[in-house]
């Protein structure tokens, strides 16, 4: 199964709103595929340039805003001002002990040092070589699926962010990192820059497990009756009506 066919896949199963976006990092910026734009953009954007727009877009840091997003996923170390819990105070936190915690509990592999000098986004289905990530934006309801999907082989769960800071760029940093699948709760940031909508989360996994097991597990569930969607209501009972609306004996002679 090829990216076009992964992609096609989800959304025929899922009801995608939006396209899935394939991720890939670069340790080397001159091999991304294509320059990054001549002006400064966060990773949110350039994901949603992808999924909305079906746009393909480099990012490194020299020409990135987001200083928290770039340090999720490897492209600086992580600042002082972030790990020391300083940038939550005041915005999320009361102190600065409680800022570092709120902190910690966001994944970022600039944590470990500055791994990679680009990030190339794109929407999945035009991707021609595989991707390390993949970015889908779903509804409680689309999640639910995937959710069973990865705990059909095995009965995991699936890790979510529960803090709501850098979601999408910390799910991405930490499926890179564990080759596991994550659930993010989108932060302020992308839904004013990224234009995330309210009902939307956001799902991250390693392209090879959408490709080796998501898609066919997301098929082996639905056979169940249980884990679809959309979930149809159930229709076998009967309703009770105003007196006018509900059709008399005498109605029926």
């Amino acid at each position: 199964m090829n990216c076009l066919e992964v992609s096609n896949k989800l959304q025929e199963i899922l009801r995608l709103d939006t396209d899935p976006v394939a991720i890939t990092m670069y340790k080397d910026k001159e091999k991304l595929p294509r320059k990054p734009l001549d002006y400064k953009i966060n990773l949110c954007q350039l994901v949603s340039t992808a999924r909305y727009q079906g746009r393909p877009g480099s990012g490194v840091p020299e020409m990135m805003v987001c200083a928290m997003g770039a340090a999720c996923v490897g492209l600086i170390k992580t600042p002082e001002a972030i790990s020391s819990g300083k940038a939550a105070v005041g915005p999320y936190c009361a102190n600065e002990e409680a800022g570092k915690k709120f902190m910690e509990n966001t994944f970022k592999l600039g944590d470990k040092g500055k791994q990679y000098e680009g990030i190339y986004v794109e929407p999945l289905s035009r991707a021609k070589e595989e991707p390390d990530v993949v970015v889908v934006y779903v509804n409680p309801a689309q999640v639910m699926r995937l959710v069973h999907a990865c705990a059909y082989d095995n009965g995991e769960k699936v890790a979510a962010d529960t803090v709501c800071e850098a979601a999408l760029c910390s799910s991405i940093g930490f499926a890179l990192a564990n080759n596991k699948p994550t659930i993010g709760f989108p932060c302020a940031g992308d839904r004013i820059f990224g234009g995330t909508q309210n009902q939307e989360l956001v799902f991250v996994a390693p392209y090879s497990l959408f490709r080796d097991k998501l898609i066919d597990n997301l098929e082996k569930t639905a056979k169940g009756g249980f884990s679809v969607y959309p979930v149809p209501p159930n229709m076998a009972w009967t309703p009770s009506m105003p007196p006018t609306y509900t059709i008399q004996p005498e109605d029926l002679k």
